[in-house]
């Protein structure tokens, strides 16, 4: 089996650059629902020009729609998937549950990809996706070569695996740290990117150290990527769709040439914009060493040092070439110093444009010695596209006296012809000759195509203007481009949900979770009878074991699979925020569905509105009412990282601060958290929230026994009719209930 090489576009130039290098495939935007809102992303007009390229050399375009969908989207959504349908494309990478089951119902042959925004991290999450028959599954990064190895020895289901480019330091699909704090929703591709902001670290109130403490090193799995190969992966992915047309044609070339020849090694890939490289959860890097806490953007490749530095002419000697045109870094202290090469000269002082040894150049900021410089831009890589890696083609002429002007093409054992307006006339003079002819017909830079051949079977002495064989060849290019495009025509679609009743309990009821037996043992003294603890499958870490409760709390599409047998709960993790989401949930095993916790209070009334108009039953949903919020889930260690592994057992207490506030850190099974300092209490908010459930949630994780116990009796208060006001507007959050996410 071919193992695809999986490419990324932000834009037609992109795009062209991982055709022409050695992609199979190519993913991209459009202008919606695209898990990259701040790239340029392409337009329908452009998205079909890059299909007709992609399929005449049997290539694949894969579109992002991996978002989740708010309810008054939905409509909108379905009639973008629709048009996506009908053009041609080739699959499309889905995050949200209802997408997914409407593209993987009613929309084959184009393939359904599972994004990693869905959390796909073990075997049973693929085996849930296995029995829906979706086309692809796209493995979460921080999944490691055993586990995927796994994975492929137990299920068909075809995997899609990240190769190389940036890291997310959250579970995909589980950060809400941007939403919280600017409404830029992650899941919705607006991240804002906290993770590479600067933080402190502090251990019980002192500070352990400050940096980029959250801020990921890149992913490069070129030196082992024969290890990936043998395991038949089914699609390596290179990320970038926000990425250069340089940087996607050398890393698209370099994984390339590595995967038709594993001999073939380079260092190309340390001139491309990069971070520092780590070999990735994938290759079991050490959880303390996978960020990079000194910086957050391109590191560069070391290329030499300065030897000395003078105002005028700056010796510097190199291990690698220099062109005028490229963009250094030197790393000189506090600041590192960038500039644009504009001048380079040899030892005698003359310019030159390029050097690999001892040469000048100009600094304008006095510098000391030895400093070491590192290469951000190759200027020296070329983007030009050479036409005969188009598909060749043979066109035949044909033509006689009064007769139209004919152009045929063979393509695939398939005949295309077209014929011109006008009849070809006795020439007056001379006659149309081959040289001319080529010369017309030839011009095929703007296609994907170029004239391998061109066979002349016109009569002799024969005219017809120049500007009708112009027009001859376009229709006959016009026909071929929509024999590529490969446009589908979409059949009536007439949706339909299982007529799963759940029954329903209208009388309210307080559930809690919590991480300690302690906690647990609590809240049971404490009245609460539903508490997720024990019976709780995480939505990392999932640990499929006989639980003896009657119902569980699933994190994890893995758990709807394993646990037919019970009372199915959906975790917030499973980022519901419409309508047919949850349904089809529900229709899948779920009795009860938690709302996503980016749900604000006139989106949770419009999911129940809808529901009950579309099902004719009220839906059977949970709402988290209390909690600090989870912002991220990382398998990451910051605490290891500085030497305090093990030590989060301890009591000890972990706290990351910026500017925008205090996030807490703590770990299960070694699983690390960040949660709001601020906790989620939307006590004073129960009347309108009882309007759409009876079932809400308190979740504690870092509260002492006094904390627990003063909030559930708060609850308890305010659920027997307690006129009293218990938010605490100074230390609590409302989270995004009067806060809409973008």
């Amino acid at each position: 089996m071919k193992t695809e090489l999986l490419s990324p576009a932000g834009s037609l130039t992109c795009f062209y650059q991982a055709l022409y290098n050695g992609a199979d495939a190519i993913y991209l935007g459009v202008d919606r629902f695209g898990a990259r809102a701040y790239a340029k992303n392409f337009t329908l007009d452009e998205l079909k020009v890059a299909l007709t390229y992609a399929h005449s050399l049997g290539k694949k375009i894969y579109v992002t729609v991996n978002t989740i969908i708010k309810e008054n989207e939905l409509d909108d959504a379905k009639a973008y998937v629709n048009e996506l349908y009908k053009l041609g494309v080739d699959g499309l990478i889905l995050a949200d549950f209802a997408l997914i089951n409407y593209v993987n119902k009613y929309l084959k042959p184009m393939e359904c990809h599972i994004s990693t925004q869905a959390g796909i991290k073990d075997l049973m999450d693929v085996k849930f996706f296995e029995n829906l028959k979706v086309d692809r599954c796209v493995i979460a990064r921080e999944v490691s070569i055993d586990e995927i190895k796994h994975i492929k020895e137990n299920s068909n289901m075809p995997l899609e695996v990240f190769s190389y480019g940036a890291l997310c330091v959250s579970y995909s699909g589980g950060c809400l740290f941007s939403s919280l704090l600017s409404l830029r929703s992650g899941n919705r591709g607006r991240c804002s990117q906290n993770c590479r902001r600067e933080y402190k670290l502090f251990k019980n109130d002192e500070l352990v150290d400050k940096g980029f403490i959250l801020s990921m090193k890149d992913l490069n799995t070129y030196p082992n990527l024969k290890r990936l190969a043998d395991l038949n992966i089914d699609s390596l992915k290179i990320e970038g769709r926000m990425k250069s047309e340089d940087y996607v044609k050398l890393v698209t070339q370099e994984f390339r040439n590595k995967l038709d020849d594993f001999n073939y090694n380079s260092n190309k890939l340390d001139t491309v914009f990069h971070r520092a490289y780590t070999k990735g959860f994938l290759f079991n890097e050490d959880k303390a060493n996978i960020v990079d806490v000194n910086k957050k953007s391109n590191e560069g490749a070391y290329i030499g040092n300065i030897v000395k530095y003078d105002s005028n002419f700056t010796l510097i000697k190199l291990n690698r070439t220099l062109n005028v045109g490229d963009r250094i870094r030197i790393d000189s202290k506090p600041n590192p110093y960038y500039f644009t090469i504009d001048k380079i000269y040899n030892l005698n002082k003359k310019e030159i444009k390029s050097s690999n040894g001892e040469c000048y150049i100009k600094i304008y900021e006095k510098l000391e010695n030895d400093l070491k410089i590192y290469k951000m831009i190759d200027s020296s890589i070329d983007l030009t596209i050479d036409e005969k890696n188009k598909l060749p083609i043979t066109i035949d002429v044909y033509g006689s006296l009064n007769e139209k002007l004919l152009l045929t093409c063979n393509i695939d054992n398939k005949y295309f012809e077209s014929y011109s307006d006008m009849n070809l006339n006795s020439a007056k003079t001379k006659g149309i000759d081959y040289n001319t002819l080529y010369k017309q017909i030839s011009k095929l830079n703007d296609t994907p195509y170029y004239l391998s051949d061109l066979n002349n079977y016109l009569d002799e002495n024969l005219f017809i203007t120049i500007s009708e064989i112009n027009n001859t060849r376009r229709k006959l290019i016009e026909q071929i481009n929509a024999y590529f495009l490969n446009e589908r025509k979409l059949n009536s679609i007439n949706e339909s949900f299982d007529n799963k009743i759940v029954n329903y309990n209208n009388k309210l009821k307080l559930t809690a979770s919590c991480i300690y037996e302690w906690q647990y043992d609590l809240l049971k003294e404490l009245g609460i009878d539903e508490i997720y603890y024990d019976n709780y499958i995480p939505y990392v870490n999932a640990k499929y074991k006989d639980i003896n409760d009657e119902y569980i709390l699933a994190g994890n599409y893995g758990a709807i699979n394993y646990y037919k047998d019970k009372k199915i709960i959906a975790d917030y993790s499973f980022n519901a925020i419409n309508s047919e989401a949850i349904k089809d949930l529900v229709d899948n095993g779920c009795s009860v569905v938690t709302l996503s916790l980016e749900c604000d209070n006139q989106l949770i009334k419009e999911i129940y509105d809808s529901y009950k108009k579309k099902f004719n039953e009220i839906p059977p949903l949970e709402i988290i009412t209390y909690g600090h919020q989870n912002l991220m889930t990382m398998k990451y260690c910051p605490l290891k990282r500085y030497g305090e592994c093990g030590k989060c057992r301890n009591n000890n207490k972990y706290t990351l601060k910026d500017e925008y506030g205090e996030f807490y850190l703590y770990n299960v099974d070694c699983i690390n958290h960040i949660i709001n300092g601020k906790p989620l209490n939307l006590i004073d908010d129960l009347n309108e929230i009882t309007k759409y459930t009876n079932r809400i949630r308190l979740q504690f994780t870092i509260e002492s026994k006094e904390e627990i116990i003063r909030i559930v009796n708060n609850y308890k208060e305010k659920i027997n009719g307690s006129s009293k006001k218990y938010f605490d507007s100074k230390n609590e959050t409302r989270g995004y209930f009067k806060r809409p996410i973008l």
